[in-house]
């Protein structure tokens, strides 16, 4: 029996439409972080202003986060991802062509309210095509080619330091790839939910659809599972270590913007392995602890993941490579993050609910959260030095939260079997 939708090429393709979709958001975080040094001498910027640039992202994007999920449920869900993660690219490349710094906020942040779409309507998509014993392994997957797309545009990104203005030409390529993967997204991606209706609604149908969502709401905080993830997500800091890791490179330990990007690969491919083998080993220990399984590998990826950013921001060295090494740990255990977390979600939320959940919990929830640390990790490191602002967030604040994961076993066992009853009974009838 084949898991999930479609034959094994279908699922492949509409895999790879996913992961670019979904990439794209991640990329500009990337590119932001390499060419932030260059902004910041053509703007004449502080390091609190990339906390700024992240905050507005996130923001932007966790306001827009479920109105994009409701126009996926209103209309085709494959022209409403093509939209936002595709066509949109037009607002970076505006971003890109930006006279101050102010006028690049406004761009990056529409276009980043735009990006926020795409991370629920593709994880919801994930979750129709693949099984629940093979989600663990294709969100690895999906999210190995978010890490090979970030990765590998980082270091290229990092060689337009040596042109002219070359971030904004970074910020031109970002947008034109947009584009293209918008067109792709349109003609060759299958959606196995049937398309809604594209006829405009009339207005009760409208405040039908936000009752709806209201009562969406309602029986998603219902849920006490989802509530101690959205709790969980709230206080993660993990994520402002790859905004700032190659900043703290070249301000705390001194080296050029190209050298310091370039632990930004190793990074990446870390992430690569993680999501990778962190998918097919969530499933098998998801086969032999299904009511645990799950949550002690998301306890275990933080508490490493603290205990490994504490060896980074302590090391001294002359050269580049122990920090790449210690990155490229730092993205193997950070990979393991959204395998565990989004696989968490599918198992408690009723499958009509989950572009809504993923949209509250990571365009919202994670996206304000993200956005908070990240500009009071910027101020911090104005005040008191970017690396005791990183130990402060990253650190102390992940080991806290790996510990306070603890609580969600009991409600995750209970709450997951009587989702995986619901669904049984849905397949019989």
């Amino acid at each position: 029996m084949t898991p999930g939708h479609g034959t094994r090429w279908s699922r492949g393709k509409n895999l790879a439409l996913l992961t670019a979709s979904t990439s794209m958001d991640n990329a500009e975080n990337s590119i932001t972080t390499v060419m932030f040094p260059l902004m910041r001498d053509a703007f004449g910027l502080s390091a609190a202003a990339l906390g700024t640039i992240v905050a507005v992202a996130k923001v932007a994007g966790a306001a827009t986060s479920v109105p994009w999920a409701m126009l996926g449920r209103r209309y085709s869900r494959r022209t409403v991802l093509a939209i936002c993660s595709g066509f949109w690219g037009v607002w970076i490349m505006a971003a890109g062509m930006s006279t101050n710094f102010t006028l690049f906020l406004v761009f990056y942040g529409i276009g980043a309210a735009g990006f926020a779409g795409s991370g629920a309507i593709a994880l919801e998509i994930l979750g129709d095509v693949y099984d629940d014993h093979h989600r663990g392994r294709a969100t690895g997957i999906l999210y190995a080619g978010v890490a090979i797309t970030a990765g590998v545009s980082a270091p290229v990104f990092g060689l337009l330091a040596h042109v002219d203005n070359g971030w904004r030409y970074g910020y031109l390529c970002s947008g034109a790839i947009c584009l293209v993967i918008g067109v792709l997204i349109l003609v060759f991606l299958d959606d196995p939910r049937p398309s809604a209706s594209s006829s405009a609604p009339h207005r009760d149908e409208l405040e039908t659809k936000a009752r709806r969502t209201r009562n969406g709401l309602r029986q998603l905080l219902r849920i006490r599972s989802f509530r101690y993830l959205l709790v969980q997500r709230l206080f993660s800091g993990q994520n402002v270590m790859m905004s700032f890791g190659i900043v703290f490179l070249v301000e705390e330990r001194g080296f050029s913007t190209s050298t310091a990007s370039v632990a930004a690969l190793p990074f990446s491919l870390g992430y690569v392995v993680g999501t990778l083998l962190g998918g097919r080993l969530l499933d098998r220990l998801h086969l032999a602890l299904p009511r645990s399984g799950r949550v002690v590998m998301l306890q275990a990826s933080q508490l490493a993941f603290a205990a490994i950013a504490f060896v980074a921001l302590q090391l001294t060295a002359e050269g580049i490579a122990p920090y790449a090494v210690l990155f490229a740990m730092l993205g193997l255990l950070q990979g393991q993050v959204p395998v565990v977390n989004r696989p968490l979600v599918m198992a408690v939320v009723p499958p009509h609910l989950r572009s809504l959940a993923f949209a509250v919990s990571v365009y919202l929830v994670e996206s304000v959260s993200y956005g908070g640390y990240a500009l009071l990790t910027g101020y911090l490191g104005d005040q008191i030095g970017l690396q005791l602002s990183l130990l402060l967030i990253t650190v102390a604040l992940t080991t806290a939260n790996g510990l306070a994961s603890a609580a969600l076993y009991h409600p995750y066992a209970h709450d997951s079997a009587e989702q995986a009853r619901r669904d049984v009974t849905a397949n019989e009838g």
